[in-house]
C-alpha cells in the first residue's frame, strides 16, 4: 500500500488520504504528486501541511517519490507537491563553477544532495538561473539531470538494456516524424568587443547522425543559443552533440500506453510493483506491430514519464519521443529560452 509522509509525519494518522498519484520524468526525476485530504479542522490546522515541507511517498518500506509540498490544500481538499529541483528555477548561479553553485544551493536549504561528478558548465556572461545552468551542462554532456526518490542529483545517460518487458500482444505505439532529428545546428556568439562588451560575431556549430539520415532521410533542427553570451566553438559543439544525443535520431511516438501488473514484467519474468516503475528505465515490447515492419519480435523504449495512482492497479508509460497530440502538450512543446536546451523528445525506440 502506498502512503504519504509529510515533514516526517504519516498523513493517514490524522486525516483521510485518497486519490494519491505521482509522476516521474526522465528529465528531472520525481516531477509532481497530488492527493486529497479530508476537510476536518484537525487536518487543515495541522502544522505538518505547510508549503515547502518534505513530501515522501512509500510503497511498503520503499520510498518511490520525494519532493516539496507546493499546495497545502487550504482552499480545497487537494494537496500538490513538486520536484526537489524546483527551487533551482528561482535561484541564481553566482559562479561559473556549476559544482560550487549547486553546493551553495544545498547549503542554503535545497533538499537534494550532490555527490558529483558534475558536467562542466557551459559559460555565460552574466549570472543565470541555476536550473538553466544545470540543463545546459546536462545537454552539453548528452545526459539528463535527475533527482529520484533517493534525493540525489545525478547526471544520467539513457539506458541501453531493458529493466522490464511488456507481454506480447499488448498495445501498439504509433510513430510520427515531426520531432525526428538527424542534424543539429546551433547559432552562438563567437566574439565580443567594446566596453561594456557587446556581440561582435556569430558562428554555427553542427552535429549530425549520417547513419540515421541514410535510413529515414535528413531532418535539420536549428537552435539559437546567443542568449548564453560568448561561447567557444568547443562549448557550442558540446551543446549541438549533446542535444542530438538526447533527442535521438529516431522517429517519435504518438501515444502512451496503460498497463496492469500482469502485462508488465521484470526481464526475469516476475511481476513487479507498479509503484516502483520510474521514468528513465527501459521497457522491451514483445511481439508488437510497428509501422516499420508488419511485425517485430521486440523493440526497446526508454520511459519518458510515468503516471501512477495508488491502488489503481495500472500505470501509464509515456515513451521518450512522445509527439504532442493535444492542445496542452502542443503549447508546452513550443520552444522557449528555458526549454531550447532541454529537448523533448529524447531518445526513442531502438531495435532489441
Amino acid at each position: 500500500m502506498a502512503r504519504v509522509r509529510v515533514a516526517g509525519r504519516w498523513l493517514h494518522t490524522f486525516t483521510n488520504v485518497s486519490g494519491l498519484r505521482w509522476r516521474h520524468n526522465a528529465d528531472g526525476g520525481c516531477l509532481e504528486a497530488s492527493w486529497e485530504i479530508s476537510q476536518r479542522p484537525s487536518a487543515l490546522a495541522s502544522p505538518t501541511l505547510r508549503r515547502g515541507a518534505l513530501v515522501e511517498i512509500f510503497d511498503g518500506l520503499t520510498r518511490v517519490w520525494v519532493g516539496l509540498l507546493s499546495e497545502p490544500g487550504e482552499a480545497s481538499s487537494v494537496c500538490r507537491a513538486t520536484s526537489l529541483l524546483s527551487v533551482t528555477r528561482h535561484r541564481l548561479a553566482m559562479t561559473s563553477n556549476l559544482n560550487d553553485a549547486i553546493n551553495q544551493a544545498i547549503l542554503d536549504g535545497a533538499r537534494f544532495t550532490n555527490p558529483g561528478p558534475v558536467p562542466p558548465a557551459i559559460s555565460t556572461e552574466a549570472p543565470e538561473y541555476l536550473h538553466d545552468a544545470i540543463t545546459a551542462a546536462a545537454t552539453g554532456a548528452g545526459k539528463r539531470a535527475t533527482v529520484r526518490a533517493d534525493g540525489v542529483l545525478r547526471f544520467e545517460t539513457d539506458p541501453t538494456t531493458p529493466d522490464y518487458y511488456v507481454v506480447p500482444g499488448v498495445g501498439v505505439l504509433g510513430r510520427a516524424d515531426e520531432d525526428y532529428v538527424t542534424h543539429v545546428s546551433v547559432l552562438y556568439i563567437s566574439s565580443v568587443s567594446g566596453t561594456p562588451p557587446v556581440a561582435d560575431g556569430t558562428a554555427v556549430e553542427t552535429a549530425a547522425d549520417e547513419a540515421a539520415a541514410d535510413v529515414h532521410g535528413r531532418s535539420d533542427h536549428f537552435i539559437d543559443i546567443r542568449d548564453r553570451g560568448l561561447l567557444t566553438a568547443t562549448e557550442a559543439g558540446w551543446i549541438a552533440s549533446g542535444f542530438l544525443a538526447k533527442a535521438g535520431a529516431r522517429l517519435s511516438f504518438t501515444n502512451s500506453i496503460t498497463l496492469t501488473g500482469d502485462q508488465l514484467r521484470t526481464i526475469g519474468g516476475q511481476r513487479t510493483s507498479l509503484a516502483q516503475v520510474r521514468a528513465g528505465q527501459m521497457v522491451r515490447f514483445m511481439g508488437v506491430r510497428t509501422p516499420e515492419r508488419v511485425a517485430r519480435a521486440s523493440f526497446d523504449v526508454v520511459i519518458g514519464a510515468t503516471d501512477h495512482e495508488a491502488g489503481s492497479g495500472q500505470i501509464t508509460l509515456s515513451p521518450l519521443g512522445l509527439a504532442a497530440r493535444n492542445l496542452s502538450d502542443i503549447i508546452a512543446s513550443i520552444p522557449t529560452i528555458h526549454t531550447a536546451l532541454n529537448p523533448n523528445p529524447g531518445a526513442g525506440a531502438t531495435a532489441a
